[in-house]
């Protein structure tokens, strides 16, 4: 099966859009499907890849070369389903188009793109953009991806004629058998992921000052950017200079220290679709404290890790109950979450869900 994917950035700095799609990218060929992704930005390395080439700046990243990759794709091996990552951008609007012409079955996934917080910023643009440019097409779409069970009953109430399947987002299991042995005495916690004002990093750092406990440190992981500037100048307001560290980008053996020695996980983000750091932390065996907009199963709070709402007393009540823990019910409620994960949002798992969603819409279109 020849599987197209078309989104506008696969680049590091896309965030966790590239963490998912490169996930079922590499599952789909593993599997030997022909998986091909088809973008203006991406990393050196990267496989099964085609650059859409534009022009620098190009505010809706438009390319008058896109029609003549996806043409060129048709034809080389014929295009059994197209698959739109977000929806915001002229390769998404265009993928539409040309599967709709060449009568193509595609899938969308929004990627938590219509989800209520981030229609606040450029909301008049998105309603316009929506409207007139891309509702009548994406009600043509052969099925809509949703991640998340409130993403679902958005996208049914929004395109009532257009089959709606939840699959979440998913992690592969790495091999857990060398973790450090410093996990035994965590002296931090962690945030990693954009550094962004939807993360709810600044009411992290403020429940981190209100802690009774001085020698637990904060540690930030994300590409540097103009809100970090914003970040430390909190962080000093506060007199927390030596006891909070930006570490900037990591990857790879770092990333994954980070995780397995850090003391709990904290994301209090305002909102998100299951962000792959909760399910990263999880499966490296630490605690996860979350959001409930972060579309996690609520049964999460029952099998190890906090959903609490973004607000600095409940993120600073639920990092105190893990400082309360001795080594034994941490090391129990660490297992406990990583089982859940790998049973729920794992590939090895879950897998079988995009494999039965690409054969149902292409076996609609025969």
């Amino acid at each position: 099966m020849t599987i197209i994917h078309i989104l506008e950035d696969y680049s590091i700095l896309s965030g966790g859009i590239r963490t998912v799609v490169r996930n079922l990218h590499l599952k789909l060929l593993s599997q030997n499907h022909n998986s091909i992704i088809v973008t203006p930005y991406f990393e050196d390395g990267d496989e099964s890849l085609i650059k859409i080439p534009i022009r620098n700046k190009q505010p809706w990243v438009y390319s008058k070369h896109l029609q003549t990759i996806l043409t060129e794709l048709n034809l080389e091996s014929k295009i059994d389903v197209i698959h739109i990552h977000g929806v915001w951008m002229f390769p998404q609007y265009y993928g539409c188009k040309f599967a709709i012409k060449n009568k193509i079955p595609f899938v969308i996934s929004f990627h938590g793109m219509f989800e209520p917080w981030l229609w606040k910023s450029g909301f008049f643009k998105k309603k316009i953009y929506t409207k007139f440019l891309t509702q009548r097409i994406f009600n043509q779409a052969t099925a809509i991806h949703s991640i998340t069970s409130s993403e679902t009953n958005d996208l049914k109430a929004r395109f009532k004629n257009v089959r709606v399947v939840e699959i979440p987002n998913l992690i592969s299991l790495p091999k857990l058998e060398k973790q450090s042995a410093s996990k035994h005495n965590p002296d931090y916690i962690l945030f990693l992921g954009r550094l962004d004002p939807i993360k709810g990093i600044n009411l992290l750092i403020e429940a981190f000052a209100a802690l009774e406990d001085s020698s637990i440190k904060l540690k930030i992981a994300g590409p540097v950017n103009e809100y970090q500037d914003e970040l430390k100048v909190q962080v000093e307001d506060l007199s927390l200079g030596n006891r909070v560290e930006f570490l900037g980008l990591v990857n790879g053996l770092e990333k994954q220290s980070l995780y397995e020695n850090a003391l709990v996980f904290v994301s209090p983000s305002f909102s998100e679709v299951i962000g792959m750091v909760n399910l990263e932390a999880a499966i490296y065996k630490t605690v996860v404290i979350t959001t409930h907009q972060t579309g996690l199963d609520k049964e999460w709070s029952n099998n190890g890790g906090f959903l609490i709402n973004p607000k600095v007393k409940e993120i600073k009540g639920a990092i105190e109950t893990v400082l309360s823990w001795d080594d034994y019910t941490r090391e129990l409620k660490e297992n406990q979450l990583q089982e859940f994960v790998s049973k729920n949002y794992s590939w090895e798992n879950r897998y079988q869900d995009w494999e039965n969603l690409y054969k149902s819409i292409r076996k609609n279109n025969e």
